[in-house]
């Protein structure tokens, strides 16, 4: 039984090098994949829960906490064009209050359900024209100015 610190190569490459718990990565590690992705953080019975950093193949990265290998709490996500998101997250997806801001210099500062905007937030474009109002699946709705 895997206990302590350790590295392992699976079949497919993938490449695991970190703490291990009753054969389960646990604690401390790193992560390397074939495509390039890798994950260094923090597990928890084989999973990755905690905090860590998420770099995927096609240049996004990730930094925040994780809950059952899934983006979920406090954390910063950076698309490969440069759009981020800083915020509250739930099961891989956008969710509570955050500041989405894209590569043009649009913003939006405001609450997200299910990846979507949703409730109120304020919409800033770079012109200065500026929506403060409601939401409901990443439209705008009901009152606003």
């Amino acid at each position: 039984m895997s206990h302590g610190y350790g590295e392992y190569i699976s079949k497919d490459g993938t490449i695991y090098k970190g703490n291990w718990y009753e054969d389960k990565q646990h604690g401390q590690g790193f992560e390397l994949w074939n495509d390039g992705s890798k994950y260094e953080g923090q597990y928890v019975n084989g999973e990755k829960t905690g905090y860590g950093q998420f770099s995927y193949a096609d240049g996004s990265e990730y930094c925040g906490s994780f809950l059952k290998n899934m983006l979920d709490g406090k954390g910063k996500f950076v698309w490969k064009d440069q759009k981020t998101y800083e915020g509250d997250w739930a099961e891989d997806k956008m969710h509570g209050h955050g500041i989405f801001t894209w590569s043009d210099g649009r913003k939006y500062f405001g609450d997200y359900k299910d990846d979507k905007k949703n409730g109120y937030g304020q919409f800033f474009w770079p012109n200065g024209q500026i929506y403060k109002g409601f939401w409901k699946d990443g439209k705008q709705d009901g009152r606003g100015i």
